[in-house]
């Protein structure tokens, strides 16, 4: 004969019943809310290699960022299916991403997550009210009459006790100076400015590096001290770059992926002789090749897969070519002959549609390495006017000349103990502004 269950075991089954419940009320998703009602985390297991994030669910979009194996980050909503899950990425430009199911371990079911198949779908909380900042003395984000100033530059500069270069980034406005990598140069930054790419000179760390702006997360893509001149692709999948390093020491053009999956360097067709890549923001390839024999310069254009390649123009010299970003001008450094007889470094301007060329400085100093500010309304440059190397900046028709700020040291110098086809000083450096 079966016992009768006495009082105090049901009240323990009573109360394991209604924490079931209460467990369960907090995991499902309540219908209309855009993000569940508690947190739910997705923690990357990749089992080594970083995991990348996409603009929107599926292996075709563009990276926009990656995550470290063993990260933790909030789940934000998934797909219908629940192949990919949404994600915060740090960053102003693109605050969302996809990351695979399949590389992560969540700490509920994906079905707990409100569903948005694509990144505009996903609708975020509302924010929590903030405290207004207060700004800080003596920090202004566009000085007075320079409106639309905005963005960071990259700089390399020669530390002369060093012997070796550095690269520094500014602000537009001239605040914020501040070292990120050491023992690097030629920088330049992706088009959304979230990540930076040089030319590492460290001996046990050399070739092109990709890292954050702040030189963070670096991730090294080449391994030869003769890669040079990185430049982003508009979606920042990969970077070009010219180089040395075959034997005969011609300097060709290569490009590399800018994923640690894909860490190899690759030669565009049967090999192009070329220099000073600048890749466009339409996708298009600008690059510079060198006719000694001739005592020629010439600038060319290609597709970001290097067909339609096409002769722009030909001149006594050219250095740094840099796009407008309606890709319409372009800017570059060039030898000048004053009335003396004495060539100096000047900057030039060349309109692709017009086929016209202006020159923009004309200065005793070296001016060069120009480049266009994100909105396409300045061109700073670099320059050791008044005996000091700084950053400049001037409007598109070489008007308005002004000084950003004081550089920490010299553009132009020498890598100790480096090989001398290695060591061009600033005629083999760059400088870049972005968002």
């Amino acid at each position: 004969m079966r016992k009768p269950i006495t009082a105090p075991f049901v009240s323990a089954i009573a109360l394991i019943a209604l924490a079931l419940a209460m467990t369960v009320s907090i995991s499902v998703p309540v219908a209309g809310q855009t993000t569940p009602p508690t947190t739910i985390t997705a923690t990357v297991e990749t089992g080594g290699p970083r995991l990348r994030v996409r603009a929107e669910p599926g292996f075709e979009h563009a990276i926009i960022a990656r995550l470290e194996d063993g990260q933790v980050v909030n789940a934000l909503a998934r797909t219908t299916s629940g192949a990919w899950i949404l994600v915060p990425v740090p960053e102003p430009a693109t605050p969302y991403g996809w990351v695979s199911t399949a590389f992560v371990r969540l700490s509920a079911p994906v079905v707990a997550l409100p569903i948005a198949n694509s990144t505009t779908a996903f609708v975020p909380p509302a924010p929590a009210p903030t405290v207004p900042v207060t700004p800080v003395p003596g920090v202004a984000l566009i000085p007075a009459g320079r409106p639309g100033l905005y963005g960071k530059l990259a700089v390399p500069v020669f530390d002369e006790k060093r012997k070796t270069y550095d690269v520094w980034l500014v602000n537009a406005d001239g605040t914020g100076l501040r070292k990120v990598v050491e023992q690097a140069s030629a920088p330049a930054l992706s088009y959304d400015g979230s990540q930076l790419a040089y030319r590492h000179w460290q001996v046990d760390d050399r070739g092109i590096v990709v890292a954050a702006s702040d030189g963070s997360r670096a991730l090294r893509l080449t391994d030869k001290l003769e890669d040079t001149l990185p430049a982003f692709a508009p979606d920042r999948t990969r970077t070009a770059f010219s180089s040395y390093r075959e034997g005969d020491r011609k300097i060709r053009l290569y490009y590399a992926w800018t994923d640690e999956q894909n860490l190899t360097a690759w030669e565009w067709g049967p090999g192009i002789f070329g220099e000073d890549p600048y890749w466009m923001a339409d996708g298009r390839i600008l690059f510079r090749v060198t006719r000694p024999n001739r005592e020629a310069e010439e600038l060319w254009i290609m597709n970001g897969d290097a067909s339609d390649q096409s002769l722009l123009f030909i001149t006594p010299s050219l250095r740094a070519p840099a796009a407008a970003p309606d890709g319409r001008t372009v800017v570059y450094m060039a030898l000048a002959t004053d009335a003396s007889g004495s060539d100096n470094w000047e900057i030039y301007s060349f309109d692709l549609v017009e086929r016209t060329v202006h020159r923009l400085t004309q200065n005793a100093a070296r001016d060069g390495l120009p480049v266009w500010s994100p909105n396409g309304e300045y061109i700073a440059f670099v320059s050791d006017r008044g005996g000091r190397w700084g950053l400049w900046i001037m409007e598109p028709d070489g008007t308005n000349v002004a000084r950003v700020v004081e550089l920490p040291g010299p553009v132009d110098g020498f890598v100790e103990f480096e090989p001398e086809y290695l060591n061009r000083g600033w005629l083999e450096e760059q400088i870049d502004w972005k968002p």
